[in-house]
Order: C-alpha cells, then sequence, then structure tokens
C-alpha cells in the first residue's frame, strides 16, 4: 500500500483511490480509520500535484502553429515549475529507500513529509488558475509571477525564484537583441514590443513620378531606404502584454532606441551599394561599449527577482548613449536646425512671398475636383512659383513635392484621413461642415510631402507630417481667401457708386482675415518657433530636441484650433466658427464678383443683407466663445484673437 501511495505521488495511476472508497466494512480488516483519514489526505496533494504536471507537459513543447496561446514564455514557465518540484520528487525518492528498508513506515510520515509542499502546490495551482483563466501569454507571464514571487514562505520563494529566472533568460534574449542590435525574433507576439501590420501613411509612401533618365540603382537604392525609412515605425508597445510594473514611458525608451538601431543599421553612408548590408550596424552608436552594455543585461538576467531600479538605470545609460549620438547626427550633420527652418517656410507658409505666387498660378486647378492629372499640374506651378520668387535654393524642389488624391467612390484611406469628421456637437454647425464642397476640391484633398533625410525620420514621423499637412491645408485655405479678397478690393477700386453695405461687408471680412492670418503667423508660428530654436541652441541631447519640437507641434496645432483639447480628433468650435467664416468669404466673393454693385438688384440686396447677418451672427458667436474660453488655464492664446478680431468691442457692442 505504501508504495502505492508513493507512485501516486510521483503522477503515476495507482488503484489507491479505488481500495480506499470501497465498503468501509471489508477495509476495516486491513486499515485503521485514522489511516483511511491520512491516505484521503495524501490522495488531495495528489490531486494538486497531477493538475500541475499536467499543466506542464501540456505547455512544455512550443506550437509549431505560431499560436498566441502557447509560446516561449509559457514553455519556459513551465520548465521552471518542473525545477521547482524537483526537490518534491526527490523526497518522493528518499521515502521510498525508507519504505524499502523499514517495513513499519507509518503513513503518517509520508503525509507529514508531503504537507511541506501544500503551500508551494497551492500557489503554483493559483498560478495556473490565472493563466488558463485570463489566458496570459508573453511577458503578461512575467507580471502574474511577479505578484506571486514577495511571499515570506522561503520554499515558495526559492520556487518562484526558479521560475522567474526561466522566463526571463527568454525576456531578456528579446530584450537584449532590440536593445544592442535592433533586432526582434517574436513569431508568437510575446514580448511588449511588436511590429504592427499598419500601412505606411501615403505621406511616406514611395513616389510613383520618376525621372525616366534617372539611373535604376539609384532608384533601387532610394526605394529601399523609404522602405528602411517605414520599417522603424512599424514597431510599437502592446498594451496588452506589458507588465505593469514597467511604466509606459519606461517601454517608450526602450521601443526608440530599438528603432534608433534600426534606423542606424541602414545608415545611407555606410551603402555605397544595394547589396552591401552593414552587418555591424550597431557598433555605430555603442562603439567598444557593446559589450559592457550586453553584460549589464546579462547580470540583470542573473538576478533572481527583477531589479527595477538597476533595470532602469541600465535602459537610461542606453538612452543617454543614443541621445548624445544622434543629436551630433542629426543636429551637427543633418543640419537640423535647417531642416526645421523649411519645415516652417513650406508646412507653415513661411515663404509668403513665394505662396502668393504658387495661390495664382494653382487657383485655377485647385478650385476643381482632382483628376489624375492634378498632381501633376501643381507640381508644375510649385516649381514654377519657386523659380518666379528667384529662390536659389534647390533643396526645396528636391525635398517637397504635391500630391492630390483622386476621389473615388469607394471613398480610399487617403481620403478618408483627409476628410475632417463631423462632430455631435453644435448639429447645425455640423451638417452646414458637412456640405462644406471645399472639403472635396483640391484646397481640401492637398498633400505636400516631405522628404524626409537620414536620421531625421524620428523627428518627422508619418504621424507628424500628417499633422503638418493638415496645418498647411488650414493656412492655405486662410491665405487663399486673404488673397481673393485683396483681389477683389482690387477690382472695386476700378468702380465708382459702389454700394456702402458692400463696401463695409468687404472692408469687415478683410479686418477679419487679415487680422486672423496675423494670429497664426505671428502670435502663434513665429512666437513658437522662437521657443523651439532657443531651446535647440541649449541642449545637447536628441531627446531634448524630440520633446522641443513635440511641443512646438502640439502648442501650434492647439493654437490654431484644429485640435480640442479633449481629444485630437475632434475639432473645437472656434475651428467650427473660423471655417464657417473662410465659407462666408467664399460665398462672399463669389457673389460680388458677379453683382451690379454701383446698383444693385433687389435680389441682391437681400442676398447682402443675409450675407450681413450671418456674419453678424458668426462674430457673435465667436467672440462669446472665445471670451469663454480664454479664462481656461490653456485658453490665454485666446484673448490674443479676440483682441484683434473684436478691436474696440465692434463685433461684440452690436446687437442681432
Amino acid at each position: 500500500m505504501l508504495h502505492e501511495i508513493l507512485l501516486s505521488l510521483w503522477g503515476c495511476s495507482t488503484s489507491v483511490a479505488e481500495i480506499i472508497e470501497t465498503d468501509p466494512l471489508r477495509l476495516d480488516n486491513y486499515l485503521h480509520p485514522g489511516e483511511r483519514v491520512l491516505i484521503n489526505k495524501i490522495l488531495e496533494i495528489v490531486k494538486e500535484y497531477n493538475t500541475i504536471k499536467k499543466f506542464i507537459k501540456k505547455n512544455s513543447t512550443i506550437d509549431d502553429t505560431h499560436s498566441v496561446s502557447k509560446g516561449l514564455y509559457l514553455a519556459a514557465l513551465c520548465d521552471g515549475m518542473d525545477k521547482a518540484l524537483e526537490p518534491f520528487r526527490e523526497d518522493i525518492v528518499d521515502m521510498e529507500r525508507i519504505v524499502l528498508n523499514d517495513g513499519y513506515t507509518p503513513v503518517s510520515m509520508i503525509l507529514c513529509r508531503v504537507q511541506n509542499y501544500i503551500s508551494l502546490f497551492s500557489v503554483l495551482n493559483g498560478i495556473i488558475r490565472e493563466i488558463e483563466t485570463q489566458n496570459l501569454h508573453g511577458c503578461k507571464i512575467l507580471q502574474c509571477l511577479h505578484h506571486y514571487v514577495h511571499t515570506g514562505i522561503p520554499q515558495v520563494k526559492q520556487a518562484l525564484e526558479k521560475m522567474t529566472h526561466c522566463v526571463h533568460v527568454i525576456f531578456y534574449k528579446h530584450l537584449t537583441s532590440w536593445l544592442v542590435y535592433g533586432h526582434l525574433e517574436d513569431v508568437h507576439k510575446e514580448f511588449f514590443i511588436q511590429k504592427t501590420d499598419k500601412t505606411n501613411d501615403m505621406i511616406m509612401s514611395e513616389e510613383k513620378d520618376k525621372d525616366v533618365d534617372k539611373d535604376k540603382v539609384d532608384a533601387d537604392v532610394e526605394k529601399d531606404g523609404k522602405e528602411f525609412s517605414n520599417e522603424m515605425w512599424d514597431y510599437d508597445i502592446n498594451m496588452e502584454v506589458l507588465p505593469y510594473y514597467i511604466r509606459y514611458s519606461l517601454a517608450c525608451k526602450i521601443l526608440t532606441i530599438g528603432q534608433t538601431i534600426i534606423m542606424f543599421g541602414n545608415d545611407p553612408r555606410q551603402r555605397k551599394d544595394l547589396k552591401m548590408m552593414t552587418k555591424n550596424a550597431e557598433n555605430l552608436i555603442w562603439g567598444e561599449k557593446e559589450y559592457e552594455y550586453f553584460k549589464k543585461l546579462r547580470s540583470l538576467q542573473a538576478k533572481p527577482t527583477f531589479a527595477l531600479i538597476e533595470f532602469e538605470r541600465t535602459v537610461d545609460e542606453l538612452k543617454r548613449c543614443v541621445t548624445q549620438h544622434l543629436w551630433h547626427v542629426a543636429v551637427e550633420e543633418a543640419q537640423l536646425v535647417n531642416r526645421l527652418k523649411l519645415i516652417k517656410d513650406f508646412y507653415l507658409m513661411g515663404r509668403g512671398d513665394m505662396f502668393l505666387e504658387f495661390i495664382r498660378l494653382a487657383s485655377h486647378i485647385l478650385d476643381k475636383t482632382p483628376t489624375s492629372h492634378t498632381s501633376r499640374d501643381i507640381n508644375l506651378a510649385f516649381q514654377m512659383a519657386i523659380r518666379k520668387t528667384q529662390s536659389t535654393d534647390e533643396t526645396a524642389l528636391e525635398s517637397f513635392n504635391f500630391a492630390v488624391p483622386v476621389l473615388s467612390p469607394s471613398k480610399d484611406e487617403a481620403t478618408a484621413e483627409i476628410k475632417e469628421q463631423s462632430t455631435a456637437g453644435s448639429t447645425e454647425f455640423s451638417e452646414k461642415e458637412r456640405e462644406d464642397p471645399i472639403d472635396k476640391k483640391g484646397w481640401g484633398l492637398i498633400i505636400l510631402k516631405y522628404k524626409v533625410t537620414w536620421p531625421l525620420h524620428l523627428l518627422f514621423n508619418p504621424k507628424t507630417l500628417g499633422n503638418y499637412n493638415t496645418l498647411f491645408r488650414f493656412l492655405l485655405r486662410v491665405k487663399k481667401t486673404q488673397i481673393n479678397l485683396w483681389n477683389l478690393w482690387r477690382d472695386h477700386m476700378n468702380s465708382k457708386n459702389i454700394d456702402i453695405d458692400v463696401i463695409q461687408l468687404r472692408n469687415n471680412l478683410i479686418f477679419i482675415v487679415d487680422n486672423l492670418q496675423y494670429y497664426l503667423q505671428v502670435d502663434v508660428i513665429e512666437s513658437q518657433y522662437a521657443i523651439m530654436e532657443n531651446t535647440l541652441k541649449n541642449t545637447r541631447n536628441f531627446e531634448d530636441v524630440q520633446k522641443a519640437h513635440v511641443i512646438f507641434l502640439a502648442n501650434i496645432m492647439s493654437r490654431t484650433f484644429l485640435i480640442s483639447g479633449e481629444r485630437q480628433d475632434k475639432r473645437s468650435p472656434v475651428s467650427k466658427l473660423i471655417r464657417l467664416l473662410l465659407r462666408l468669404c467664399d460665398d462672399f466673393i463669389r457673389n460680388a464678383s458677379v453683382w451690379e454693385i454701383e446698383n444693385l438688384l433687389e435680389t441682391e440686396k437681400i442676398e447682402l443683407k443675409s450675407l450681413n447677418d450671418v456674419l453678424d451672427g458668426l462674430m457673435s458667436w465667436l467672440t462669446k466663445t472665445l471670451n469663454r474660453v480664454r479664462s481656461q488655464p490653456s485658453g490665454e492664446h485666446l484673448a490674443q484673437l479676440l483682441l484683434r478680431l473684436d478691436f474696440n468691442r465692434w463685433f461684440s457692442s452690436k446687437k442681432l
């Protein structure tokens, strides 16, 4: 009987349970009732052990189907569990030796020995239940172990440290491969940094129009470089498998380090031939320190528990090395300051003289619904505008070009991104915005593409360039409206005895748009650019450069009312009102160009009065909105716009 009990504890199938469940009267001839109680307690421990053993057997092998539920981390956990159970198996072998040497060994001795493992089995079964019920995999298994490892029972603590170490071997292999070499081999999607399946933004996509006489090899190299520049943005943090004890900011640092290694791995300065790949690209950053950092990560792996403080210190050290090297390459070698000046000149329309000529040349094209030839015609107008403004800098022509996607009934992804979403608030304005015809014409669809030079992909990623394009379309719309209003004024100068109401409405609209333009270019763009420029001059850390640029872009997007304070995909009420004002200007310009302005017809007077009423209503709403929002902590800049638009309370004092 004792041998049967020991075999059950080993995990073998025996008849002990059947014997105990037989007729108690017959069993009393062989076993004392007290012994039956002891054996039942042992069988309960056997059940717990068998549950653990089945889990280990089921998950110790890696699934070849690349299933999410199985993987390296789960297999490592099972290996750690198996090692944690080794003392239990050694005790069973020792008890068998005792039983063989002493035939009168009591059952109580076996129970006394195996009861030492009840706490361990309870913790292991708790881990198994948590993994199975929550379907944990990858780094989330580390989080589960981290939750249990802080215990005061030495036996359980030692077992959990063995299991944690086994899983840490996989974790630190992934981490070292990503941090030191910029490579990630994770077929089961278990690491908290994963390669996503997102399609590349069309802003960063390869240009379809290539010069025919361009050398084929050079074209292939450029294509490969573009593919690389997109590859680094294919990686992102998967919050579902990020352990809670690794902060999101720390995970972002780890992500950035790996992305930087990927970027330097395809340094175009190191590749003269497409087939010649740099095998030791990481040496460009680490140099002789590569082995030192590798040893530091290995020492973290060898620790029994996760050493968070040392882990953060090591990541910060790696990040510091990366940012210092990046600052030298980006700011000094890639001439970041000049590139930012180009961004301001073109995306933020700092070159007003050039865009004045561009709008004159391209207006008749952008006023129509885009066709397959629109992009080509716009680029031709762009080149002519640059040359007519006597620009000797060829960098602009090499770095910038336009694309105007053609609307299709299927509403492809590019159009869906560009078309601005209407919001639930203020139903009246939402309906009007939805009907805005300019969104379906070239003005609302135009995209300014920028050829990002290496290694500035870290600053000008697809999302950032998308925000710059949103700004560009808005600023272009304002500039175009301003030019059209002044062209109308010029035409009116050739006429006499113009209706006073037409003159007043025209002057009011010119005043509003001129002051809006001054607010956007001077109060917002120039002031924020000066702040960023000052930060760049006083730092030698690329992380500070990134932060300054992010703050610069966020402030401009916010102060031009293109994003709401609550959500980035939601326009602010001020933005809605400004768009309606610009539409009103378009309507007035279109109507005034066909009116008999010296002798208005009755219908034309009605139209003029309607436009005046709409303007008064919009300005009333705008001044009220600005007054309401400017008192908030984030709305101090609105006082500048309010002062310029409602000087001496000209509009707000009017009664509707």
